[in-house]
């Protein structure tokens, strides 16, 4: 098993995405793959059947390689700058293929697939692998914090939904290696739907119970994301991890909704998701 970092060839996204993985590999004590995936440039094309295009198709297939190398070369340096010395086992690979198909077959197996913090914003290279993995794929991800990974506890956001539930599940592993869980629940929001034993915070405290995960509850008040958000921040938290998207992803866009505030917080910890 492994930790895998998705790499897009920016300085900054891939370094943030590479060190999460590094902390979170660390624990796990498991290796780290940077991935940069890429598609063939000549697939990436339409030809047409006309000698003019044919010579055009050539040359524009040249311009995209130049600037796929360009963008390895980018990823590559910052991935090996930040796994420098590192006593884990480390490597780069470049896949030739689309990002949303390397991330799913990345997520399948690997411990934890970690992407920047900027694949909250459209025209980030790596936002439609992200939104791929977790919301057709469903997939379990992990969204690199916008400070280093901490020592602190787990916060599981927790209302005993299928999606809390995939993802407390799917990052069990994290969980376990980071030693301590916060439940966090809005006891107020219970009363909206109908009672189930299942969102209860004791039914989540058996199952962590039989893994040997220490925990204790704290409970939010108002907006479930800004609780959250605040109980992260007080409690030094490393990681959130929630059920993503309980609404309709349209209907979270144009509203608003907890997964779309965590995605789009300025500051906030790690945030490991399943939908």
């Amino acid at each position: 098993m492994s930790v895998v970092a998705m790499l897009e060839g920016s300085d900054s996204a891939d370094r943030a995405s590479t060190q999460t993985a590094l902390g979170i590999a660390r624990r796990l004590n498991v290796p780290v793959s940077g991935v940069c995936a890429l598609p063939d440039p000549a697939a990436a094309l339409i030809v047409m059947s006309t000698p003019e295009a044919t010579g055009l198709a050539a040359n524009a297939t040249r311009d995209i390689s130049a600037m796929q190398d360009e963008v390895i070369a980018r990823a590559k340096a910052a991935f090996e700058d930040m796994t420098k010395g590192e006593s884990l086992p480390c490597d780069f690979s470049h896949i030739v293929d689309v990002a949303e198909r390397a991330g799913a077959n990345a997520a399948t197996l690997a411990d934890a697939v970690v992407f920047p913090h900027s694949v909250q914003k459209a025209a980030d290279p790596l936002s439609l692998s992200f939104e791929f993995v977790l919301m057709e794929a469903r997939l379990p991800v992990v969204m690199a914090g916008s400070e280093p990974l901490t020592d602190g506890p787990v916060i599981v956001a927790w209302d005993g939904s299928n999606g809390a539930a995939r993802a407390v599940r799917f990052h069990l592993p994290i969980v376990k290696a980071f030693g301590e869980v916060i439940i966090a629940q809005n006891e107020s929001d219970l009363g909206k739907d109908q009672p189930r034993d299942a969102s209860s915070p004791a039914a989540l405290e058996r199952w962590l119970d039989s893994h040997n995960v220490k925990h204790k509850r704290m409970p939010i008040e108002g907006q479930v994301a800004s609780g959250l958000l605040s109980l992260a921040k007080g409690s030094g938290a490393s990681i959130i991890v929630a059920g993503a998207y309980g609404h309709s992803r349209i209907g979270e866009r144009l509203f608003g909704g907890t997964t779309q505030r965590l995605l789009e917080a300025e500051e906030a910890p790690a945030l490991a998701l399943a939908r």
